[in-house]
């Protein structure tokens, strides 16, 4: 591919991540994302990338494959400090590649906020994303492995039933709350929550407590009578 094409796909990459967080996945044509890119071919999008759900595909190829280098990075710090299964660890591999491009001076982010527009909405023309999804794709070895642990450790406290679905709240509160800083630092102007820095350190706290938080008796009754109920139906 030559510079000229691979500089197109970029642009297109990047016009469609600002467009789709600000105004939704189904509310923005093909050929809107190439007249904003500055395209005069209605049609470079599918030129590029062949369909929305290609080129939704390409956005997190492109921005996940730099993220989980860091996610791996941070993973082995923790692992030589002997703390690669502790929660706080787990919570601060998975928030921080996410929250340090939102380092208090960025304002032109938008992958936070395409992330809740992929994961958290129904799509016409895009598939709906899961976690699974998102773990088979270029660059999600860290996440995997982050998933792993967790669930290991939540084996040991919580009914099987309960086991992913406190992964999906962990991710889901997250994803949110990042995507939610993103737009505040792009609005610019004072942050009533304190500085970008002093959010993500009380994030990783939350995000831990997340995963260690005790289930009540009455839940984890629930819980098992479901999974024997599944358990019989099967």
């Amino acid at each position: 591919m030559d510079s000229q094409s691979l500089s197109t796909k970029l642009y297109l990459i990047a016009t469609a991540e600002r467009l789709f967080a600000e105004r939704g996945i189904n509310a923005i044509s093909m050929r809107k994302i190439a007249a904003d890119a500055g395209q005069r071919n209605d049609n470079a999008v599918q030129y590029h990338f062949g369909s929305k759900q290609g080129l939704v595909d390409a956005i997190f190829e492109h921005r996940q494959v730099p993220i989980d280098a860091r996610r791996m990075a941070l993973i082995g710090t923790f692992d030589r400090e002997g703390r690669g299964g502790d929660p706080y660890a787990i919570a601060e591999a998975f928030v921080r590649p996410l929250a340090e491009p939102l380092d208090g001076t960025s304002s032109g982010s938008w992958y936070l906020r395409f992330c809740v527009q992929a994961a958290y909405s129904v799509h016409r023309e895009v598939a709906a994303l899961t976690l699974s999804d998102l773990e088979a794709r270029p660059g999600a070895r860290g996440l995997a492995v982050l998933r792993e642990r967790a669930y290991r450790m939540l084996h040991d406290t919580l009914p099987e039933p309960l086991v992913a679905q406190r992964w999906w709240h962990f991710t889901g509160f997250l994803a949110h709350a990042l995507a939610d800083l993103e737009a505040r630092r792009h609005a610019g102007g004072p942050y009533e929550l304190g500085s970008a820095e002093l959010f993500v350190a009380g994030l990783i706290d939350s995000a831990a407590a997340v995963l260690t938080a005790p289930c009540r008796p009455s839940t984890s009754r629930l819980a098992r009578a479901e999974a024997g109920a599944a358990v019989r139906g099967g």
